[in-house]
């Protein structure tokens, strides 16, 4: 069968690769915009100060003998401990709830307790201990006075390191999902 190809492309294999990469940048700048939106919300209707929202937290994940990198969108942090973490999505947010549990529950040597997925319109609240949702809505995202008076009832708590492992791989799982085409490395 005889196709054309788009305009200034010679064969198939390259224009697809355009497209694709095409797309993928489209949905990066798209989720740009998401964790814009976000952070401007958790200042302004949410209480956060600039100094307590880490941006683009990238770590470290080791496991086995694999040695690889992920990153947290937003993570919250008051009075030193890490209290939420967010992760920004463009598409379905159920489709993210575990990712964001996971990473909530090995980024720091203790599982931070509050993760949230969110498009900037809705959001999904969960407790990272258990994975169950906890509340929905943008509305629903704790602010700096809910997360104050919690403080001295919320138990830091460290996950085992058996449990710690699976989590890790849940994780690099969903960063594989996102990284599976290179562009001629």
């Amino acid at each position: 069968m005889k196709y054309k190809l788009p305009d200034g492309f010679e064969n198939k294999e390259e224009a697809m690769e355009a497209l694709i990469k095409k797309e993928i940048d489209a949905a990066e700048n798209e989720l740009y915009l998401v964790r814009q939106d976000i952070e401007k919300f958790l200042i302004e209707k949410k209480g956060y100060s600039e100094s307590e929202i880490e941006k683009d937290r990238e770590f470290e994940v080791l496991t086995g003998n694999e040695r690889c990198k992920s990153k947290a969108d937003i993570v919250i942090s008051i009075a030193g401990k890490k209290f939420v973490l967010i992760k920004c999505s463009v598409g379905a947010l159920v489709s993210r709830e575990r990712q964001a549990v996971a990473c909530g529950r090995v980024l720091e040597p203790y599982q931070i307790p509050f993760a949230v997925v969110t498009d900037a319109v809705d959001a999904i609240i969960l407790d990272t201990l258990t994975g169950k949702v906890l509340r929905e809505g943008m509305e629903s995202i704790p602010s700096r006075n809910e997360l104050t008076e919690l403080i001295g009832s919320i138990e830091f708590k460290k996950l085992p390191p058996e449990r710690a492992e699976k989590e890790k791989r849940i994780l690099l799982a969903f960063d594989a999902i996102k990284c599976t085409i290179t562009y001629g490395e």
